[in-house]
């Protein structure tokens, strides 16, 4: 099975840039929105979209209708924390019998218990990657806001002895954003879970999380030429790829552009109206796409991400959108730079 990296870089290479690309291979489902912590860099604190499990039924047609289109790979993440999903294995579980090749996730560890582990190891989860953003107890908590490194650390442990004791093919990664609190901790924390793990953990950019965390700018060392993470690093892409090759569905149902769209500033299509391929053919999703290739993103939220900019901007389907709340999680920690 391809490591983090090699699946990142298989996903970038077959892009087709193009107002009506193929139906993308990954679908990123989003069950919940809501998350047990509350990460300095992240947007979900600022959030208020009401918190949501999404609809059973919805669910299950999004996943049906998505394979059928041509879709293969799938998670049940976007701007939330999965594992607070009570039906997370059931889900895994029903994917896997339609026919998807390639479930992964995303998650703090946090709320990892033995049963709960064992349930979605057992449906066949095929990759995990946990967001570990620090080295030590204490910065732990102060980049979280929750005391449990240690917790977390020994989660992640006990899902590689899982693994090992029943033969799993489950790859475990880790990835860190480091922070002006964490900036010396990789060492650290790569000593603590790289005996667990089956990458080294993947240092990744802080950035202005689609546009939704423009005070990163006034605390984190952001460059501008990679506001789109690692992807300019790795000399792949020069454009978001996320509306050319990537379903993105919120809890509450829409098709979205952007998987961290907090606010669904970029919510377009109600599925519950009509089917995930006539979505992303839809004409709203192709005018967004043709503002992406002409780099003619002005009024959008993509602009405020993509040029890293704090400009107004029109949600594409207002009666979807919810504005952030206006207050900046990260002042408690840091001194405004000059």
């Amino acid at each position: 099975m391809k490591t983090l990296n090699e699946k990142q870089e298989e996903r970038l290479r077959n892009i087709s840039y193009s107002v009506l690309p193929n139906f993308p291979k990954e679908l990123f489902l989003e069950v919940n929105n809501t998350c047990n912590h509350s990460c300095l860099f992240c947007a979900n604190a600022k959030m208020t979209r009401d918190k949501n499990f999404i609809d059973d039924k919805l669910a299950k047609k999004v996943m049906r209708e998505s394979f059928e289109a041509g879709a293969r790979d799938i998670t049940f993440y976007a701007t939330g924390e999965p594992l607070i999903f009570p039906q997370l294995a059931e889900y895994i579980r029903f994917a896997k019998g339609i026919g998807f090749e390639y479930i992964f996730l995303t998650s703090n560890a946090a709320l990892s218990t033995k049963e709960k582990m064992k349930n979605i190891i057992d449906a066949g989860l095929d990759s995990i990657k946990f967001s570990v953003n620090a080295g030590t107890k204490e910065h732990y908590k102060q980049v979280h806001g929750k005391d449990e490194f240690e917790k977390v650390v020994n989660n992640i442990k006990e899902w590689d002895m899982y693994r090992k004791d029943t033969g799993s093919n489950l790859k475990i990664f880790v990835s860190f954003i480091p922070t002006q609190i964490t900036k010396n901790d990789y060492p650290l924390l790569l000593k603590a879970v790289g005996s667990y793990i089956d990458q080294e953990v993947d240092k990744r950019e802080c950035s202005n999380q689609g546009g939704n965390m423009l005070e990163n700018n006034e605390y984190e060392d952001i460059n501008p030429e990679n506001i789109l993470g690692t992807l300019k690093t790795h000399q792949l892409t020069s454009k978001c790829p996320d509306p050319f090759n990537r379903v993105t569905v919120s809890s509450e149902g829409y098709l979205t552009a952007c998987v961290v769209d907090y606010q669904n500033a970029l919510a377009m299509i109600d599925l519950k109206k009509v089917s995930v391929l006539e979505a992303w053919n839809s004409k709203i999703f192709q005018n967004l796409r043709q503002k992406h290739l002409k780099d003619d993103l002005e009024g959008t939220l993509c602009y405020n991400c993509v040029k890293n900019k704090n400009e107004l901007f029109e949600p594409l389907v207002k009666e979807y959108f919810k504005p952030l709340k206006d207050e900046k999680v990260m002042e408690n920690f840091y001194e405004k730079k000059n």
